[in-house]
């Protein structure tokens, strides 16, 4: 049936492709998370009603916990849960690989809910140049609200604080960050709809041989052994954000 024309309308040419002016808004009206900043194209987008077959799960030890959950769920019957581990790193952490070079204006859009205790929360965007490998890490304490840039190798450096954010696992917050891959830089980090400028902080550049294929991450981690988790809901990756 051509696109655009009533079940019993008269036979017309068939449009099998069509375009829509604005993907963000389109994810929006689907169900999806981008709630606080419609901008950018998006390209990758998963509520986890369709399994986990999307994502690379790690965790730091056996007792680590990375798998669907139906009892904290905010648009479909799962999320993911991230228990983080009780050795080693003490980490759980879910990424998705895109499968190409992408070195423009990118975002990393979720929802997550806190359980109490939890000590760390991280969200990363990783991406390459032709001679440099690129890593956008912000890593948020939910006890005082403290963000921080950098990466684990090299330390973390705060930028803003927005307070007490609240373990409540049925309450959702809404996080994004946007970096630049070509410039090298932040862009800014949103929660729960206050953006934060991060326009003049650097990302960590490593040398590399060859392109890497970009990778958004999110993980939970522990400076001790205690337990806690983390649940992540509507995931959307936008490019060419502004």
């Amino acid at each position: 049936m051509p696109h655009g024309t009533p079940d019993w309308g008269l036979v017309g040419p068939i449009s099998v492709l069509y375009g829509l002016d604005d993907m963000a808004e389109q994810a929006v009206r689907l169900g999806a998370v981008s709630s606080w900043d419609r901008i950018g194209h998006v390209i990758f987008s998963d509520n986890f009603r369709e399994g986990l077959g999307a994502w690379v799960l790690e965790g730091s030890d056996p007792t680590a916990v990375t798998c669907l959950f139906t009892g904290h769920t905010l648009s479909s019957p799962y999320c993911v849960k991230l228990r983080n581990g009780s050795a080693g790193a003490r980490y759980a952490r879910m990424r998705h690989v895109l499968s190409y070079v992408y070195r423009g204006h990118c975002a990393l859009e979720c929802n997550v809910t806190i359980e109490p205790g939890t000590e760390y929360i991280k969200f990363g965007l990783s991406g390459s140049t032709l001679t440099s490998r690129l890593f956008f890490y912000v890593r948020l304490i939910p006890t005082t609200g403290v963000l921080a840039w950098g990466t684990d190798g090299a330390g973390w450096t705060p930028f803003a604080t927005l307070g007490f954010v609240g373990w409540n696992v049925d309450e959702w917050h809404n996080v994004k960050l946007v970096a630049s891959i070509d410039t090298g830089y932040f862009i800014r980090f949103i929660w729960q709809g206050t953006a934060i400028d991060m326009s003049t902080i650097p990302g960590i550049v490593l040398p590399t041989a060859v392109p890497y294929n970009w990778i958004v991450y999110i993980e939970n981690d522990s400076d001790t052994a205690d337990q806690h988790s983390v649940y992540v809901d509507d995931v959307i990756v936008t490019i060419d954000v502004p």
